[in-house]
Formats: structure tokens, C-alpha cells, sequence
């Protein structure tokens, strides 16, 4: 990946991510826009990271170091508490002197970071055993989970390429075979184990319960072929292989597992796409799923999707082409909930509906919502490498010399004595205040 700088679009009252809208915006401002971060000016930035039920950020710098900020109540920001992060902070501890990290994906309350040497390190909420490390502890305290506060290396898992996280589960490709494990919560199949685990807790009632899985455990389904790419939305994953063809399983609903019907499936199960053989997915498409839909990249780089992409209208029970993006070369692609970004050539697209808290860049002046994909003005004509996204925020990796010209945010812990985070237009001009978005629906639980 080529390094660049790092731009935030967003909501910053992490508390209120994902519940409502910010309860002071003069501490904590939306940021309507693209915007660099002055902690991180002159960094190069390597990756970005998120994931469709997050509200923390991941950034990793071109020498290896994890920079994090936002919500922390699990400690899924391994800094050893649980205090929420303004600011980007450096992860510096629960790992030998020397590791570099080279990417990594959030969570709800987890994220884990790969090594360059294919190690796997996570921090955060353990309660489904989603970190990975073959093991749970447990509390003695009615209610208390077990959070991990800073790194722990996840057991089992050697050279690892690529990670995925659902909002409490977690996927890797590992080795020169692709082969997928996964942990964490069975609930609907996502693990891809064949089973849910489900039992029932009570012995003189039903009390539906699912057997957490901390161990990481090799998907068989998917032992015959080389998986490529992979992607977790809230509770379903999708998987490209070496042979072009499309593996979804986990939560059926919606008909975001692209088989024509709302079933989960345990197990994982090609997706029968128009044109078959002849349609194969390319080895650099790409692939990212939300709460409720799965997007893939085919022949050509047509985008194709399945699953619930509005909040109200009808479901694609199969793979349809999303015309929308037809004859974009898209790089890259990524999900909030149920909001949408993603870049090619030398523009940026952002669409969904969300908080209207800045999500998707559209500036104070423009939409809080777009139902179809709507260019992002302010990065018109520049190179963004990479995209990720969270419940309430946008991360853009771009070219350096494209950032030049683009406003400042200044973030600041909030304590009596930290200044108001503003946010500094180009060239020295102040942005006006941003306009308070509508107030957020918390996403339907799954």
C-alpha cells in the first residue's frame, strides 16, 4: 500500500455513536468533511481501519505503529483502561519490541492488528471469545466481561494476511493456501463451523443461549479452495476465492447471504451469480459487507450487491448489478451500518442513510443523506488509495500531495482544561459551525 495522509469525516461524541446525536457539539463538533487530522499531520499512513459496527478507529503508520482513538468502554483501544480517545493515540504495549503492524479491522468492541510476520494481536471485549485466544475469563462480578486492555495474541493464528471483524466475531485468511479461521459469537452461523452452538441454559425452562468460541478453528467449508478476499459485516461474512467464485454464510436475513432466500447458513455456500463461470470475480476485486448487504466487485469491476441496501424499500435476494457504479474502477470499498463509501480513479463516492453527522463528507452545506451514490466534492480529482468505515465516521487514505489544500481538525481530550475542538478551513479560514444532523435510530439488534 502506498502511504499517504489520513482524513476523518464524522461524528466525535464517541459516546453517542450508534445512540443518538452529540450531546454538546462545541466539545465535540461534527466533522461534516474530509478532513486531516493535525495530530497525525506528516505521518504516512499505510492503512486504515474500521468495520460496520465500530465507533473506534485504527490507523498504521508506513514504520508499523497502531495509532487508535474513540470508543473505549471494552478497552478496544489496548491502551491499558477504558477511557474514550480523542485523540489518536500510539498502541505501545502487550507486544514484543521491534512488531510492526501492517493492517487490522474493528469490531464493536474489538480489534485485532496483524504483524508483518502474519501474527495476530487483540484487545477489547472477549465475552464470545472474539479475540481469539483460546480462551474466556471469567468474572466474579454479576455483568462483567471479560475486556482485554491491552494486546494479546491470538492462539493459532501463524501468517495471516488478511483479518475481518464482525461487530463480535472475527475472520482471518492465514497462509499461502488462504485458509480461513474464525472465533467469537456463533449466534447465526457467521463462524462458518456448521453449527450455532446454540443450548439452552435452563433446565426447567428455555433460556436460549449460544457456547462462545474463543479458540480460532479452521472453516472446512472452505478447505478445497484459496480464499482471496474476505469481509464481515455485522453478523454474515463473504469470501472470494482464487477461482473467482462467491462464499457467503452467518445471518440470512434480508437476503444478504445472496441465495434467494432469509436463511442462515452455517456453513459456507457458493453464491450463484449472473453469468456463472464466465462472471468470475477478478483476484484485486473487491469486497465489503454492512449490517444488512454484501458488496462484490465481478468481471470488469461491475459491483454487484444482495441484501438490504436502504432502510425502507425492497430486499435483493440475489446478486444484482448496482448500475449505480457501473464502469467505476473502484479500489476500494467499505460499510458502516447502513451508510456506504468508496473510491476510484480520482474521485469519491459516498451514499446511505445515517446520523447526517458528517459520515459521508458531504460538507455542512451539502445532503445529510443520499440514497444513490453522490460524489464527494472536497476529494474530486484526488487520489484516495483506501476506505473504511464505522457506525458514525468515514477514514480516507490519500495521496499526500492531494491533502495539501484540505481543512484541519483539532481534536482534544475533553477535561476542564482541553481546549474546544475546532475545525480549520484551508489556508487559515474558519469553517463555520456544522449544522446538528437529525437524531440517530440505534441499529435493530441482530
Amino acid at each position: 500500500m502506498v502511504a499517504g495522509e489520513l482524513l476523518f469525516s464524522g461524528m466525535t461524541d464517541w459516546k453517542a455513536v450508534g445512540r443518538g446525536k452529540p450531546a454538546d457539539e462545541s466539545q465535540t463538533p461534527n466533522v461534516m468533511e474530509p478532513s486531516r487530522v493535525s495530530t497525525l499531520l506528516g505521518i504516512p499512513i499505510v492503512s486504515v481501519c474500521g468495520g460496520a459496527a465500530a465507533a473506534h478507529c485504527v490507523a498504521i503508520t508506513e514504520d508499523g505503529r497502531a495509532f487508535v482513538w474513540g470508543r473505549n468502554e471494552c478497552g478496544q483501544l489496548g491502551l491499558g483502561d477504558k477511557e474514550n480517545r480523542m485523540v489518536p493515540t500510539q498502541v505501545t504495549k502487550g507486544f514484543p519490541a521491534g512488531t510492526k503492524f501492517v493492517t487490522g479491522a474493528c469490531g464493536k468492541s474489538h480489534t485485532i492488528l496483524l504483524t508483518s510476520t502474519g501474527d495476530s494481536f487483540a484487545f477489547g471485549s472477549n465475552k464470545h471469545g472474539q479475540l481469539g485466544t483460546g480462551s474466556i475469563t471469567k468474572k466474579n462480578a454479576k455483568g462483567e466481561e471479560d475486556c482485554r486492555l491491552v494486546p494479546i495474541q491470538s492462539a493459532g493464528i501463524a501468517k495471516a494476511t488478511s483479518v475481518s471483524c464482525g461487530a463480535e466475531f472475527t475472520a482471518w485468511i492465514c497462509g499461502d493456501d488462504g485458509s480461513v479461521y474464525t472465533a467469537g459469537l456463533p449466534q447465526y452461523g457467521q463462524l462458518g463451523h456448521g453449527t450455532d452452538h446454540e443450548y439452552n441454559q435452563a433446565a426447567s425452562s428455555v433460556k436460549i443461549a449460544y457456547d462462545p468460541q474463543p479458540m480460532p478453528r479452521h472453516v472446512a467449508g472452505l478447505a478445497d479452495v484459496k480464499t482471496l478476499k474476505l469481509a464481515c459485516g455485522q453478523n454474515h461474512v463473504v469470501a472470494v476465492d482464487a477461482n473467482g467464485k462467491i462464499w457467503t454464510w452467518g445471518n440470512g436475513g434480508y437476503g444478504r447471504l445472496g441465495h434467494k432466500v432469509q436463511k442462515d447458513e452455517f456453513a459456507p455456500r457458493m453464491v450463484d451469480i449472473q453469468g456463472g463461470d464466465r462472471n468470475a470475480c477478478p483476484p484485486d476485486c473487491v469486497v465489503a459487507a454492512s449490517q444488512t448487504s454484501t458488496w462484490v466487485s465481478a468481471l470488469q469491476g461491475q459491483m454487484y450487491v444482495f441484501g438490504k441496501i436502504k432502510t425502507s424499500g425492497d430486499n435483493h435476494m440475489y446478486p444484482v448489478p448496482f448500475m449505480d457504479l457501473q464502469g467505476w474502477n473502484l479500489r476500494s470499498i467499505a460499510c458502516g451500518s447502513t451508510t456506504f463509501v468508496a473510491c476510484g480513479e480520482d474521485q469519491s463516492i459516498a451514499w446511505g442513510q445515517g446520523a447526517g453527522c458528517g459520515e459521508l463528507g458531504y460538507g455542512s452545506a451539502g445532503p445529510k443523506s443520499s440514497a444513490n451514490p453522490k460524489l464527494i466534492d472536497s476529494l474530486a480529482g484526488k487520489m484516495v488509495r483506501q476506505v473504511a468505515m464505522g457506525l458514525g465516521h468515514s477514514l480516507f487514505l490519500i495521496d499526500a500531495e492531494d491533502a495539501a489544500d484540505l481543512p484541519v481538525y483539532t481534536p482534544a481530550e475533553l477535561d476542564p482544561a482541553a481546549a474546544v475542538a475546532p475545525v480549520t478551513a484551508a489556508k487559515g479560514k474558519r469553517k463555520p459551525a456544522p449544522a446538528k444532523g437529525p437524531k440517530k435510530k440505534a441499529p435493530k439488534k441482530k
